[in-house]
């Protein structure tokens, strides 16, 4: 009993503590999560924080790798929600929603890195993770409107030029990136050609690099959806 109940409070503890570290990262940002900010937050002392967290970057961690699982989930949920052909809109979409509900923590794992903090294995075996899911709804870019005919020659993948080409050949044997089997060069091509245009949209319209342009940012989006879709 004694044991349960202490292992309770260490996990509240720890839970209360990464909210505030997020509420840090809100209004300062990573240069700005400290453990001994967190623990006058909490009313207790630094030195009785660290037996919850070792340290800064143990906190930091915790706060990443919950980050990438939530992400995961939610991709993972709106691709396993959508027909085949709806897949790559689906993902697309929910990673925009998601980062715009919670910038401070996109940011966190896409934004700036934190100086001198290194990622553990466990953060980039999740993140492999969220890769393959991507990869999953990659593989119906260009074919979306196929069902119906529409698109650029029916739906499909235009050939690739000569670039591209280049760019498949140097993926090739890169390592799978993600669970499961490797994807060939011209599948990781699109997918990370794919991933690095919808992030540019995102990323810049998180940080409000649109604002005062007098457009809205998702009907960038949607078009930049759509020509991935068409194979542009």
């Amino acid at each position: 009993m004694a044991t349960a109940r202490r292992e309770r409070y260490r996990k509240q503890t720890r839970e209360e503590a990464k909210a505030v570290a997020l509420a840090q990262l809100s209004e300062s940002g990573t240069a700005g999560i400290s453990v001994n900010a967190i623990a006058k937050a909490m009313g207790m002392t630094g030195p009785a924080l660290y037996r919850y967290f070792a340290s800064r970057d143990e906190l930091l961690t915790e706060l990443i790798t919950d980050t990438y699982r939530d992400l995961a989930e939610t991709l993972a949920r709106a691709v396993a929600d959508a027909a085949p052909a709806d897949r790559f809109r689906a993902l697309a979409r929910a990673l925009r929603d998601w980062a715009k509900r919670q910038p401070d923590r996109y940011l966190l794992i896409y934004g700036t890195p934190v100086p001198g903090y290194h990622a553990p294995p466990e953060t980039t075996e999740i993140a492999a993770g969220l890769m393959r899911t991507i990869f999953d709804a990659c593989a119906t870019v260009g074919e979306a409107d196929e069902a119906d005919g529409g698109g650029v020659d029916g739906g499909r993948q235009q050939p690739l030029t000569e670039l591209e080409a280049e760019l498949a050949r140097h993926l090739e044997g890169t390592g799978p990136w993600g669970p499961g089997e490797e994807p060939g060069g011209e599948m990781k091509g699109r997918a990370l050609r794919t991933w690095t245009r919808l992030h540019g949209v995102i990323s810049l319209d998180v940080q409000g690099q649109f604002t005062g342009m007098g457009f809205d940012p998702s009907v960038l989006f949607e078009a930049e959806i759509d020509a991935l879709v068409r194979g542009g």
